[in-house]
């Protein structure tokens, strides 16, 4: 389902739109479980206790070096970064489920001419993922907290990514599902679109990914009480 924001018109028009910018943990792929693998693994080792809901809740939206630095002890944190050097995030990829229609999504998007870029605090492991799924040749650029000085909600990566398509804010739109995400666009000044979360202020809400295919098919989405 898609719905429009309460302020806008009973349609939405998005015949301008020539960019989408997606996040990646929570829109592209349900992420929960392998984030929740990899922070507890670490915490584990150390011999520290799982990482409380407050603490998964932040991890899934911040950097990595953010989420280590709020639930590591300091004096421990050498230690985990150590414990991290060993791991292998292939490991973890089995965990990360693709979300329904996706590929579909942007298949259609790719056939209409419609750019689509990455703009994500994962750090290291965004390009492995994309190859995992073969996702590569969708996707240009690919920003991640290691390609900007200042990570999300910081607009630089969307700086980026505005200045390698040349396009006006106005024919993009930002699809992320958290106030990380929110506040990032709201930085940028580029519409957002809110991915299965009601919670937050955006120009539209998005439920599923064929829904949204539907939309842009159809060159407009209709408000759905």
């Amino acid at each position: 389902m898609v719905v429009l924001h309460q302020g806008t018109p009973q349609a939405k028009d998005l015949t301008n739109i020539r960019g989408l910018i997606f996040d990646c943990d929570g829109v592209l792929f349900d992420t929960r479980d392998v984030n929740r693998h990899y922070y507890n693994h670490i915490l584990m080792t150390l011999g520290l206790e799982p990482m409380s809901r407050e603490d998964e809740e932040y991890s899934f939206m911040h950097t990595v070096d953010a989420a280590i630095t709020r639930i590591i002890p300091e004096h421990l944190r050498q230690q985990a970064r150590k414990v991290q050097d060993r791991m292998v995030y292939n490991d973890f990829l089995a965990r990360m489920i693709p979300e329904p229609g996706l590929v579909e999504l942007l298949q259609a998007l790719k056939n209409k001419g419609i750019l689509m870029a990455i703009n994500t605090n994962r750090k290291n492991s965004m390009e492995l993922v994309l190859e995992r799924f073969d996702l590569t040749h969708y996707f240009y650029p690919v920003m991640t907290a290691a390609k900007v000085a200042r990570p999300k909600p910081d607009p630089e990566g969307v700086h980026q990514i505005i200045q390698a398509w040349g396009l006006p804010t106005s024919e993009l739109a930002y699809l992320g599902d958290s106030d990380v995400d929110q506040a990032t666009t709201a930085n940028a000044g580029v519409p957002f679109w809110a991915y299965k979360n009601r919670s937050l202020q955006a120009e539209l809400y998005v439920d599923n990914f064929h829904q949204l295919q539907h939309c842009f098919t159809m060159g407009f989405c209709t408000k759905i009480d």
